[in-house]
């Protein structure tokens, strides 16, 4: 199943649908992700850079169709409400693709010199079968203590997220640009986490953030009707134009999951945190 985020509901998809995220032509995205898509995931440096690649390009091509759909609406001159809305949209968009391209452009060329230990990364398995997968980036506004790490007014950095599958079980990754300050200081505060609350978190931060995120319907039937109310919101909110983001937005507040925690592996950590 995926959340729709026009009418913010799950709906169900094909089981192979998640992978599809509609930024590259099919013979560039074989040729180009073969490492990821026919190879397993070891999470290799290289794995690593073109997950990173990919989020971040699918980031650049949703932001450009929004404002190219939003401009075509657009009537500058008008104040009727849905202008306005529309001009809104244009704005942020805008706005997001101005600090999407130079961290696009830059992986871009981190890729082409093969220098992929230029991406530094969170690793975090879980102890339990994928319930639900997630693959985005995004720019963060606070981080898992309720500490702002960025002010999105500036230029912004970004960190993707992965949550996937590997040998059967979930596995989640974050990525990020290496020197990048307000990424590592996000990744950082996960990794303070009490382990029992990764899984509702990593959960959390899907529906908050990720626009390319996807669950089992067993997982989705299994929540009480109260949970998934509260992620249905979540999404809800993330996409008004009105909504703003509270600093304890990533704050653990309701048990989504149960998985275990089986590793921990931070790039640029000599100690690793295991089970």
């Amino acid at each position: 199943m995926k959340m729709q985020r026009t009418k913010f509901e799950a709906v169900e998809i094909g089981v192979g649908e998640f992978s599809t995220m509609n930024c590259f032509c099919a013979g560039h995205d074989k040729k180009l992700f073969a490492p990821i898509e026919d190879t397993p995931l070891v999470f290799s440096p290289e794995q690593l850079a073109l997950l990173h690649y990919r989020a971040m390009a699918a980031e650049f091509y949703q932001r450009s169709n929004q404002l190219e759909s939003a401009e075509r609406e657009l009537d500058w001159e008008s104040e009727e409400p849905q202008d306005v809305r529309y001009s809104w949209i244009s704005i942020c968009n805008q706005k997001a693709l101005d600090d999407a391209y130079p961290a696009l452009s830059r992986i871009e060329k981190l890729i082409a010199a093969r220098r992929f230990g230029d991406v530094e990364s969170l690793i975090v398995r879980f102890d339990a079968p994928p319930a639900v997968v997630a693959a985005g980036a995004f720019c963060p506004h606070y981080d898992f203590a309720a500490r702002r790490v960025q002010n999105l007014a500036d230029d912004c950095c970004y960190v993707a997220m992965h949550l996937l599958a590997a040998d059967g079980a979930a596995v989640l990754v974050f990525t990020w640009l290496q020197g990048e300050a307000a990424p590592r200081k996000f990744v950082d505060t996960f990794v303070a986490l009490p382990k029992e609350q990764m899984a509702s978190l990593a959960v959390q931060c899907a529906f908050e953030h990720v626009e390319h995120t996807c669950m089992s319907d067993a997982w989705w039937s299994d929540l009480t009707s109260h949970k998934r109310a509260a992620l249905v919101e979540r999404v809800r909110r993330a996409n008004s134009l009105a909504y703003r983001r509270s600093h304890r937005c990533l704050c653990y507040r309701i048990r989504f999951a149960d998985w275990p925690v089986a590793d921990i592996r931070l790039s640029g950590r000599s100690a690793n945190r295991q089970r």
